[in-house]
């Protein structure tokens, strides 16, 4: 996924339970995705990146597919994600991979709609992981993505940079975010047609502690807490949030960067 796969993926799992709670503002930007699919008989998906599975759960509940293939490297999330499809969707044929994007052992020319919702931004070879993503869709089947946009947390980026975090984190924006022409790049050196690429920009005023929740689960990896307890870095920028917080909280801009793209029918 990131620079080190194995440790994202672990620090995935440690934050699998609270993940869905910590990140409500990405679960209601995949569903803002899945309502912008052009209509169709998506039978078979591939949700990439799947987590705890809220993207599928979207995707179901608008298009009813049959079978869904799941893909993550992080087992904590494929339990949770098994855990409630399972209890919502217990019609719906689900199989989830361990698996990295690059990696995933799922046929080409084989699924009629592949998701990919807020993970792009953590794989190293982004234009790589697009052009994996295309190959695996059915001639005239359709790509949707959610990922970090370019352009917002500067407050964020800035506040790390204070504390004096490492390059890991300080780096990680200008490395990772997307902007609408890098996307539209990437699905058309995919062999795609773009049909809809757009920036969401947000502010939102967050409690402090609830924005550290939230990095616990997301960023886990990169925080590298001991079992229990909590790192030098951690605690660096919790104190750092609280500092730069004020009466609405901790404020930034946070941009979501929207792309649906469709594979060329033959």
């Amino acid at each position: 996924m990131s620079t080190s796969g194995k440790s994202a993926a672990e620090g995935f799992t440690r934050g699998a339970e609270s993940y869905d709670q910590a990140v409500r503002h990405n679960i209601s930007g995949s569903d803002r995705l899945i309502m912008s699919l052009p209509e169709g008989d998506y039978r078979k998906v591939l949700d990439v990146g799947c987590g705890t599975g809220w993207t599928s759960a979207a995707m179901v509940r608008r298009f009813s597919p049959a079978r869904i293939v799941g893909v993550d490297p992080s087992e904590g999330m494929l339990e949770q994600f098994a855990t409630k499809l399972g209890e919502e969707f217990p019609d719906v044929e689900v199989e989830l991979r361990a698996e990295d994007v690059m990696d995933m052992g799922v046929p080409d020319g084989a699924f009629d709609a592949v998701i990919c919702a807020m993970a792009l931004h953590w794989f190293a070879d982004k234009p790589g992981a697009v052009a994996r993503m295309a190959r695996a869709l059915k001639p005239g089947g359709v790509l949707a993505i959610l990922t970090a946009g370019r352009g917002g947390e500067d407050a964020w980026r800035e506040l790390l940079e204070r504390v004096d975090a490492p390059a890991a984190w300080t780096g990680w924006f200008a490395t990772n975010q997307r902007d609408v022409d890098e996307m539209d790049a990437d699905l058309r050196s995919a062999g795609l047609e773009p049909l809809d690429v757009w920036m969401e920009r947000r502010r939102r005023h967050t409690d402090p502690d609830a924005f550290m929740a939230r990095t616990r689960s997301v960023a886990a990896h990169l925080l590298e807490n001991p079992p229990g307890g909590y790192s030098d870095l951690d605690q660096r920028i919790e104190r750092g949030l609280h500092g730069a917080a004020g009466p609405d909280g901790f404020t930034y801009d946070y941009c979501k960067l929207f792309a649906v793209a469709q594979k060329p029918s033959e």
